[in-house]
């Protein structure tokens, strides 16, 4: 009974998982997600209707979540994910049952291509966006007015710019709670964190020294 060449299935589930990697390095309008999902569901339709060791899938799609995980959590880690490389190297060689198998050459070729990708694409990409100066992300932050979504007690969260922040009250001495709609002023960031304080409080207070 003919049946779908099985080098070709293995190519659609590698670019499915390596297409998830790539859109979490690089979001962008959401049509490398679409792909990603889309070729993850075909690939595994049609390994279900083949001889399939699902363990090795497991390996392939872990290994490959490696590169994902290991240098968002931290870039030091970037060179240990490289050891995923081995777990997709067994999940390729053991992917089927009964004699079937993946060609040798194009795993060879695939865990080449996934090295050189990672290693001059992914993580320059991954460089840049950390090495972006402050001041792009800060500065127009800086002084923005939104207004409080979760109680600021004295941490909680606000929304300015369009985004949901986590935020604290810039006094840590306040002991006041800022309910949710309150407006407030951000007046320093670090990291993903905003200090801020409350509009009117700033008001006051300007309006008091003059």
């Amino acid at each position: 009974m003919p049946i779908i060449d099985p080098n070709v299935v293995y190519l659609v589930l590698i670019a499915a998982l390596w297409l998830s990697v790539t859109a979490v390095y690089m979001p962008g309008t959401g049509i490398v997600e679409l792909l990603a999902v889309g070729g993850m569901v075909g690939a595994l339709l049609l390994l279900a209707g083949m001889p399939t060791n699902w363990i090795a899938v497991l390996a392939l799609v872990v290994g490959v979540m490696g590169f994902l995980v290991m240098p968002l959590v931290d870039q030091r880690l970037a060179l240990l994910s490289v050891a995923g490389l081995i777990l997709q190297a067994v999940g390729s060689l053991t992917l089927y049952h009964d004699g079937m198998s993946v060609s040798l050459p194009l795993i060879v070729v695939t865990i080449g291509a996934a090295l050189l990708y990672h290693r001059f694409a992914l993580l320059r990409v991954l460089s840049m966006h950390r090495l972006q100066p402050a001041m792009i992300d800060d500065e127009p932050l800086i002084g923005a007015e939104g207004y409080v979504q979760k109680p600021l007690a004295p941490v909680g969260t606000v929304y300015v710019r369009g985004e949901s922040w986590t935020a604290r009250l810039e006094d840590s001495s306040e002991q006041d709670i800022l309910p949710a709609g309150t407006p407030i002023t951000v007046v320093e960031r670090e990291g993903l964190t905003l200090f801020v304080e409350a509009v009117k409080q700033k008001r006051h207070a300007s309006t008091g020294e003059a």
